[in-house]
């Protein structure tokens, strides 16, 4: 087996964190070289009556890199095993477009697997919500692992 190289998109809800501590203790990390923590900020643009406003804009977002880095090395410590002695790495980006920057992050590092989570969204509430996980899993460069959230009482899957 050739050894892997693992990028696990980190969210920043908690009810969606807490499927990644469960891959993370089921998980063989025995075969993984390297793992790439990453977050994205999503940016947007807004019409406004005197011309388009970015929000986050750049100096908001320079603000928010260094307390994003610390929140993904937290969730790396419970994410991966103490006892893993590959490479970790930890980036905080901002984009327009998440889906896109995640995607190309994932193909220059030429990772193998990229770990997301779902909200479980169903019926209207996922027609209707545009979704990371399902872009992910249709243009992903690489292997997509889903995370999802614990099933609900009296809900099946």
């Amino acid at each position: 087996m050739r050894p892997q190289r693992i990028v696990i998109a980190v969210p920043l809800e908690e009810s969606q964190l807490v499927p990644f501590y469960e891959w993370g203790r089921t998980f063989d990390f025995t075969h993984v070289e390297a793992v790439h923590l990453l977050h994205v900020v999503q940016k947007n643009l807004t019409p406004l009556e005197f011309g388009l406003v970015e929000s986050p804009d750049e100096f908001a977002y320079l603000e928010m890199v260094p307390d994003l880095e610390k929140f993904l090395r937290r969730q790396g410590e419970k994410i991966i095993p103490a006892d893993y002695a590959g490479a970790i790495t930890y980036e905080v980006h901002g984009a327009f477009n998440p889906e896109e920057r995640v995607s190309e992050i994932v193909h220059q590092l030429r990772a193998t697997l990229i770990v997301v989570a779902t909200r479980g969204k169903h019926g209207w509430d996922g027609f209707l919500h545009n979704s990371f996980t399902d872009f992910m899993v249709k243009y992903s460069p690489c292997d997509v692992f889903v995370v999802r959230p614990p099933l609900e009482q009296g809900r099946t899957p």
